[in-house]
């Protein structure tokens, strides 16, 4: 179609104005240091800055291609297409990871065959699954100061195409001229490019700008301007997806789809007439309940601890724990083949039960502030562990190799959960252990640096432990409260200290700024005032 959108909708993030040129053409924000800033020498990017007379012309993809990357043009040809055969029988499926799979299987490989930057985005994506190059620093904590690593030839052709399908969507959009429909195709592609490299911030600019682009061309479909199937394959495949991807971005940062649902209604949770639909509804759900944990925590601290908890937060939270309950009963009802019209049952998603149950121990103890209330849930972190082990099996390979990267959902936020609050030593270390093994990248979520935190902490808490008197054995009990984790952040001292950490808490280990450390609290009691108070520890975890 050509219904013009506004040009104030860019793909990609903020333009660069005084950076250097390859920034400006990516459209990113360039840190300008000079001879070559930070973004380019830490991806492998030419950096070239403006000479101090103004350019005469504009500026070209070319800018991005390393120098000795130019004289492979003539062979190119047959490279793109090997890269869309990968694609086709191998890549396309594992970044569904059985979720969207007419999406990445059927809809791009069409739309691709009409639309040059979709080409050129689809074969960067099947180079980079093909030949990975990933970036696993915690997000946010990217080390800048890291030696840029050396690119393959595949991997730098990649880069290549990528760029020249961001210049393809951007001069559309400069001639006012783009399909709003393919520039929310493309958009996910370069979602999906920049997560597999491990380069989630980036990602998370491109993942708000393409909620913006789903309310255009919501807004296209109001008024008649969209067909029929682009308006089904928007809210049928694509806002699903986007609201995966929002739950998986809670666990990182604050970004949410804000809009493109409404909270699920207990009456719409009795019967499940298809897998998606109940795909959906625990989407929305964990969504919930991560908002709802994150406020309840904020209330707590606000009002004082658990006993002052209002009477509107302890009704939200019985609310949304029978909405999970309610889900489970439908879903399992659907996969038994209890439901009007069904005729054969299903096999039960792992990833959507390992979700569940991740999300009802969030919103059971979200009204809490002590540790020793986990232990509780021992039957759902078992739960957990033993879906994943089915989900993991069912995404390896025939060398029961995991693939580097999934677009979707994973069992790795559930894993980590796991990891953090089930204190059985033996369960614990399995949930550790099949985190490690899981696809390194799931959407915006990192498992590698997540399971060495996690592991950390579980090391602390099992020092502490002994240093109390307990020996860590074959059960969770034996770990106190004085001894568990109630909450953690990571930080480099070069980016400034968070809150409750001071210079003198760290000076002793005599690290550089660009050092990862970890930051825990614990509940201790304090028999003076009869009262549970948490304090502090900073400690290295990462060169």
């Amino acid at each position: 179609m050509g219904t013009e959108i506004p040009t104030s909708r860019r793909i990609g993030a903020p333009k660069s104005r005084t950076g250097c040129k390859t920034c400006k053409i990516r459209k990113v924000k360039c840190g300008e240091e000079k001879p070559s800033c930070l973004r380019c020498s830490t991806t492998g990017r030419k950096c070239d800055y403006e000479d101090e007379t103004p350019s005469t012309g504009p500026f070209t993809p070319s800018a991005l291609i390393p120098s000795d990357m130019l004289s492979l043009s003539p062979n190119s040809g047959r490279r793109e297409r090997r890269a869309f055969e990968y694609y086709f029988q191998y890549a396309s499926t594992q970044l569904a990871s059985g979720m969207s799979i007419d999406f990445w299987t059927t809809v791009v490989p069409q739309i691709c065959r009409s639309e040059p930057a979709v080409w050129d985005a689809m074969i960067a994506i099947s180079a980079l699954f093909e030949y990975p190059d990933q970036c696993l620093d915690f997000t946010y904590l990217r080390n800048q100061r890291q030696q840029p690593r050396s690119l393959t030839q595949v991997q730098q052709e990649a880069l290549v195409w990528y760029s020249r399908s961001i210049s393809s969507i951007q001069s559309q959009f400069d001639r006012r001229g783009a399909d709003p429909y393919i520039a929310l195709i493309s958009c996910i592609l370069f979602i999906c490019i920049e997560t597999m490299q491990g380069r989630v911030e980036e990602a998370l600019q491109l993942y708000r700008q393409g909620v913006s682009l789903v309310f255009d061309l919501r807004a296209q479909v109001g008024h008649g301007r969209v067909s029929a199937s682009k308006a089904a394959l928007l809210e049928e495949t694509i806002i699903p997806l986007f609201l995966r991807l929002g739950a998986i971005s809670l666990t990182i940062s604050g970004v949410q789809a804000n809009g493109l649902y409404r909270p699920a209604e207990i009456e719409e949770l009795s019967a499940f007439q298809s897998v998606d639909a109940a795909r959906l509804s625990i989407t929305v759900l964990s969504t919930e309940a991560q908002l709802l944990e994150r406020e309840a925590q904020e209330h707590l601290t606000a009002v004082g601890g658990d006993s002052a908890a209002s009477k509107d937060m302890i009704y939200r939270q019985q609310s949304l724990l029978n909405k999970l309950t309610c889900w489970h009963r439908a879903y399992i009802n659907m996969c038994h083949g209890v439901y009007p019209g069904s005729s054969v049952p299903l096999n039960a998603e792992p990833v959507l039960l390992t979700y569940y149950a991740a999300s009802f121990i969030y919103v059971s103890e979200c009204l809490t502030q002590r540790e020793l209330v986990y232990d509780y849930h021992i039957e759902r972190f078992r739960t957990i562990v033993e879906q994943a082990v089915l989900a993991l099996a069912a995404t390896a390979g025939p060398t029961s190799a995991q693939p580097p990267f999934t677009f979707e959902m994973g069992v790795g936020i559930p894993l980590f959960l796991t990891g953090l609050k089930c204190r059985d030593p033996l369960l614990r270390r399995k949930a550790l252990k099949l985190l490690r093994q899981a696809p390194p990248m799931q959407g915006f979520f990192k498992c590698t640096p997540v399971a060495q935190l996690a592991e950390s902490l579980m090391k602390i808490e099992e020092s502490y432990s002994l240093a109390l008197g307990r020996h860590t054995g074959s059960h969770m009990a034996t770990i106190p409260e004085e001894a568990r984790i109630c909450k953690y952040g990571i930080f480099r001292p070069e980016n400034g200290l968070p809150p409750g950490v001071a210079e003198e808490d760290i000076a002793g280990y005599n690290c550089g700024p660009g050092q990862v450390f970890l930051v825990y609290w614990r509940n201790c009691f304090d028999g003076n005032s009869n009262t549970w108070k948490k304090i502090s520890h900073a400690v290295p975890i990462i060169n």
